[in-house]
C-alpha cells in the first residue's frame, strides 16, 4: 500500500542533472591541474551532492589549491553565466502531472527531497506549475549532512505522517538512492544512461514517467 510517493528534483522531474554535471565537470577543468579526473568515471561523485559537499568533491577532482569557500564562489560566477537563460519549464518532464494528478485522486501524499536550496526548489516547481500539488517540499541545505545520509527521507516521512514501509521514492543518483534506501522506502530509478550512475540499488528501473506512472498504479 502506497500512502506516498517522495520525488526528487534534478534530474526527476525536471532534466537538469545531466546539465549540472556538464557545468560541473567543466568547472573542474576550469580550475584543475594538468590531468586530473582524466577517466569519466570520476565524475559520478558530483552528481546529486547537495551543495555544501559539491565544493568539496570538487577540490578533490581538480586537485586545487583554492579554498572551499573560493570554489563554491567561483562556482556560483560560473554557474550563472551557463544558467542565466535556462527555462526550467522546458525541461519540466510534463507527463508527471498523470502521477500527480492520479495520487491527489487516491488520497496519496506527495512531497520533494531534494539536495538543492528550498528557495530554488520552490522556483523550479512554481515555475514548472506543479508546486501547489506537494504537501511538504524538503532541501538538503537543512541538514548537516544530506545525501547519501538518509536524515532528509526521514524528515520528510516525519513531515507527511507516513511510515517508511508505505511511501516510494523517485530518484535518479546513486546518492539519492542510497539515502532513501537507508530510510527503508523502496525506490524507482528513472534511468539515466547519459551519464556514469550507479542505479543498481533500486528495487525498480523505469525509462520515462509513463512507465513510472504503470509502476505505481501497480503497486497501489
Amino acid at each position: 500500500m502506497i500512502e506516498a510517493i517522495i520525488f526528487d528534483m534534478d534530474g526527476v522531474i525536471v532534466d537538469t542533472e545531466y546539465l549540472d554535471f556538464q557545468v560541473q565537470k567543466d568547472f573542474v577543468r576550469s580550475i584543475g591541474k594538468e590531468g586530473c579526473a582524466e577517466k569519466e568515471q570520476e565524475f559520478q561523485k558530483l552528481i546529486g551532492r547537495s551543495y555544501a559537499y559539491l565544493a568539496q568533491a570538487i577540490k578533490d577532482l581538480s586537485g586545487s589549491s583554492l579554498s572551499l569557500a573560493e570554489i563554491s564562489e567561483q562556482l556560483e560566477e560560473y554557474a550563472k553565466e551557463r544558467y542565466q537563460d535556462i527555462d526550467y519549464l522546458s525541461l519540466f518532464r510534463t507527463d508527471m502531472i498523470d502521477i500527480l494528478d492520479y495520487a491527489k485522486e487516491k488520497g496519496i501524499k506527495l512531497a520533494v527531497a531534494s539536495s538543492s536550496r528550498k528557495n530554488h526548489i520552490e522556483e523550479v516547481l512554481e515555475s514548472c506549475g506543479i508546486l501547489s500539488y506537494f504537501d511538504t517540499v524538503v532541501s538538503g541545505e537543512a541538514f548537516t549532512e544530506s545525501k547519501p545520509n538518509p536524515a532528509i527521507y526521514l524528515a520528510t516521512l516525519t513531515k507527511l505522517g507516513v511510515d517508511a514501509q508505505h511511501a516510494i521514492a523517485i530518484e535518479d543518483s546513486a546518492y539519492g538512492i542510497a539515502a532513501a534506501k537507508a530510510a527503508g522506502v523502496r525506490v524507482i530509478a528513472y534511468q539515466e544512461t547519459r551519464m556514469p550512475i550507479d542505479q543498481r540499488q533500486a528495487d525498480f528501473l523505469c525509462q520515462d514517467m509513463a512507465t513510472i506512472f504503470e509502476l505505481i498504479q501497480s503497486l497501489v
